[in-house]
């Protein structure tokens, strides 16, 4: 299969134009046609592969929560139901996908678009991810970094100088009742800070001060102007602000 970056120039030659001129001229008629073109091959190419083999090739996922008799929450990010989505898998991007993310296992499910059968994502193939506005990412651990890092997924929730990473995850807890065991999905996400290349485990406004301490003062003002809290409901909202109006004072 041709790939888009082949595409596009042959498109280009096509309609009469070529690739000098495409990137000199301003906008006219002609740039406008070629541009919708261009944008027609780009849906048609991720439609090409939207139920393609290399997406399509996972081992099927079994709702193992199924078992228990009883449930309180779900294993899942955000909902149990499949959230529209999209991956970059295998070295191509996938869109308009339904998925779900598995925090329990750290396990990227995909729904088939014909039947109720549902995949898991090979997660050595998985670059990153999208659920409806949430990006994740997956990092893997570098055995020189202390270990700070596990291999999994992180949501993105700064990018920048200062990045802040949320691991989403549940733990499973069993129970016995009368014979029959119930299953209970306890939240208990961490955070984290990347500055310099290196991640740090953060858990209060201690440890994002003490990291931004090249910018303390001015950081230590935001947070009082901000009144902003670390408590474990608010750690994740509060970090991302902080990590906002610092990557303003970072050179960039």
């Amino acid at each position: 299969m041709k790939t888009l970056r082949s595409i596009v120039p042959a498109l280009a030659v096509t309609l009469g134009f070529g690739a000098p001129a495409l990137a000199q001229r301003p906008a006219t008629a002609p740039d406008a046609l070629v541009a919708n073109a261009v944008a027609a091959v780009q849906q048609q190419y991720n439609e090409s592969f939207k139920h393609h083999p290399q997406l399509y090739n996972g081992p099927e996922y079994v709702d193992y929560s199924l078992r228990y008799n009883e449930r309180m929450g779900h294993q899942f990010f955000l909902s149990p139901d499949r959230q529209p989505g999209s991956v970059y898998y295998n070295e191509h991007y996938f869109t308009n996908l339904r998925l779900a993310y598995d925090v329990v296992l750290d396990q990227v499910v995909l729904q088939q678009p014909t039947n109720p059968l549902t995949l898991r994502l090979a997660n050595e193939q998985v670059r990153y991810f999208f659920i409806n506005d949430h990006r994740f990412v997956r990092l893997v651990a570098d055995s020189s970094a202390g270990g700070t890092i596990a291999t999994g997924y992180y949501e993105m929730l700064v990018d920048g100088p200062v990045q802040v990473l949320a691991k989403r995850t549940k733990r499973l807890h069993e129970q016995l009742s009368q014979r029959l065991i119930n299953a209970e999905f306890v939240g208990a996400d961490r955070f984290f800070m990347q500055k310099g290349g290196t991640y740090y485990a953060v858990t209060s406004k201690s440890g994002a001060v003490r990291l931004l301490a090249d910018h303390g003062k001015e950081v230590q003002q935001f947070i009082r102007d901000k009144d902003l809290s670390f408590g474990k409901e608010q750690l994740g909202s509060s970090l991302a602000q902080v990590a906002v109006y610092y990557n303003t004072l970072a050179p960039q």
